[in-house]
């Protein structure tokens, strides 16, 4: 009996599927990292998720309510591309649930425009570890709009996020912070 050859990336197994880990490491060909500005933050909002209360997954619900709060984190990379317009890049870890003694992780990757420092607009993929329907279905488009505001050295952002779902358990989710 031959033994499965080990991987070299890292791994969880959710639901008997197995989801990889990938590193991804950027080179900047053109030298100049003048360009890029980094922010980061913390985050906390609303949740909704459609459905949440009644899952069809066969199990008992979770959730109490489709109402949650969000605690979570972001990271914000942007390029400038001249006068008004830069290109934008979100990872963002949200752990929501928490009233009801629910831990309901998930991540998202975006990218995106960021229109005069102010408006944001992106779109990317979300991974949560929570599906209430019962097709394992942890993979979803995210989309985001966003307005941040100067606040001195800090930054306080204002983001609106919805997260479509095959099986109508969407996810709509208005979240802020402040970034340094």
């Amino acid at each position: 009996m031959r033994k499965a050859k080990k991987s070299k990336y890292k791994s969880v197994l959710i639901k008997k599927k197995r989801y990889y880990f990938y590193k991804i490491t950027w080179v900047d060909i053109t030298g100049d990292s003048a360009d890029w500005k980094k922010r980061s933050g913390l985050r906390f909002g609303y949740n909704y998720l459609n459905n949440g209360e009644s899952p069809t997954n066969g199990e008992s619900a979770k959730l109490r309510s489709p109402h949650m709060f969000a605690i979570g984190y972001e990271l914000q990379q942007t390029m400038s591309g001249g006068d008004w317009l830069d290109i934008l890049f979100i990872q963002n870890v949200t752990i929501s649930g928490l009233e009801q003694s629910v831990i309901a992780p998930s991540a998202n990757v975006l990218v995106g425009f960021e229109i005069n420092d102010t408006v944001q607009l992106a779109v990317g993929g979300n991974l949560s570890v929570y599906d209430p329907s019962p097709d394992g279905n942890y993979i979803h488009l995210v989309t985001a709009l966003g307005f941040t505001a100067a606040a001195g050295k800090l930054s306080v952002p204002l983001h609106l996020v919805f997260v479509p779902d095959v099986n109508d358990f969407w996810r709509l989710a208005i979240t802020t912070g402040v970034n340094w």
